[in-house]
This record gives structure tokens, sequence and C-alpha cells, in this order.
């Protein structure tokens, strides 16, 4: 097994010079790469509880793989591998990425990343989340659908109703639940929640929707 470790980082190395020979690895590059399968060659197959070094030289080796970048920099490696594991000819490990945190979400993507340093490749999976901070709260909207219902019915002036001549009335929502009371997928939701209330609401007092706009 030992024997068949070496073998293959033997074939690494020969790939990775038969690049530089060809043009396909920038000499600047090759020490790193070799860095790189050097430091590997010392590690045992299996989990890598330390992935400091790791880290530094395969962000440095970053664009020399080819395939599925998962939108990535090398930088974004530095201090955030996880479960790193190392079964020659490859390197497996989690990265957490932060896109949607960026946009309100509570939760951020897991990539899942195979490198396959025999053929110098890389694939990316994104299929789990992990909960980086609480949820908002559920928003009960009842006591918004009762307070426009309630200026409906009356057949109030305010600026979350727009009245038309022929008695119709429309609802603007987003007076009801302004941009910025939530994260926009929270948002979406508390307003088509809203939506939904208060048509059942007029729907008691007689009113029915009509292309969107309930009237009497």
């Amino acid at each position: 097994m030992k024997l068949g470790f070496a073998d293959r980082l033997s074939d690494i190395t020969t790939a990775l010079e038969d690049a530089v020979a060809h043009g396909d690895l920038g000499e600047e590059e090759y020490p790193l790469m070799k860095d790189l399968t050097d430091l590997l060659s010392n590690i045992a197959p299996g989990p890598i509880s330390d992935s400091s070094d790791l880290e530094r030289l395969l962000a440095a080796c970053w664009d020399e793989f080819n395939g599925d970048d998962g939108g990535m920099t090398g930088d974004k490696l530095l201090g955030r591998m996880e479960q790193v594991a190392w079964e020659p000819p490859v390197l497996t490990f989690t990265i957490e990425r932060h896109g949607g945190t960026v946009k309100g979400s509570s939760r951020a993507s897991l990539q899942e990343w195979t490198l396959d340093l025999e053929n110098m490749t890389a694939r990316c999976a994104e299929d789990r989340f992990r909960q980086v901070h609480g949820r908002q709260p559920r928003l009960d909207v009842r006591p918004f659908v009762e307070e426009v219902a309630r200026l409906i019915l009356l057949r109030q002036e305010d600026e979350r109703l727009k009245w038309y001549k022929d008695g119709r009335v429309r609802v603007v929502v987003g007076k009801v639940l302004p941009n910025g009371s939530a994260v926009t997928q929270t948002l979406a939701g508390r307003r088509m929640r809203f939506r939904e209330a208060m048509v059942r609401r007029l729907a008691v007092e007689g009113w029915r929707e009509v292309g969107g706009d309930p009237r009497e």
C-alpha cells in the first residue's frame, strides 16, 4: 500500500514536469505544485487535522486545477477548509460559503470539494446548509389583516390603500410590509401570507378578489 501511495505521487510529479515542458504550467507555478505534492507525500491517507500548510499551498495553486471552481478564488480557502481528508490521489474538504448570509439569509451553504491531483481536476457539490444565526420569528399577519380590513370596511383613506371610483380598492402590500422589514426571502413569504389572509378576511364581509383587487 505504501508503495502504491509513493507511485501515485511520483506519477503526479511526472505529470507536472510534462505540463511545464509543454507550456501548460508555468515554471513559476511548478515549485508550488511540487511543494503541494511533497507535503501530501508526508501525510498519511485519512483525515487531516491541521490543514494550515495545505491551505496555503493549495490556495497558491488553485487556478491550476481544471473543472468547476464553484465561483471561488484560492484565497477563500485560507482558514476555512473543514473535514479535510486525503485518499491518494484525491483530496476532499468542505468550505462554508457566505453569499447567502450577505444577502440576509440565516443559512450558509456548504460546498463539498473533490480534488484529483493525478488529473488536476476539481469538482464541487453544494447541497447542504448550515444555520449560522437565528431565524427571524414567524410573523403573525393577523393584526395587519384586521387593521387593513377595518380601513376598507369603513372606506377610509390611507397610504396602504388605493381607492378607485367604481368602489374597488387595492391594498398596497409594500406599505403594509415594507422593504427592509425582513430579509428578502422572509419578506416574500410574509407578504404572500398577508395577501392570502386578507382575501379570506374580506370574503367574510362579502368582498371578492377580481384581477388581484378585492371589491364589493
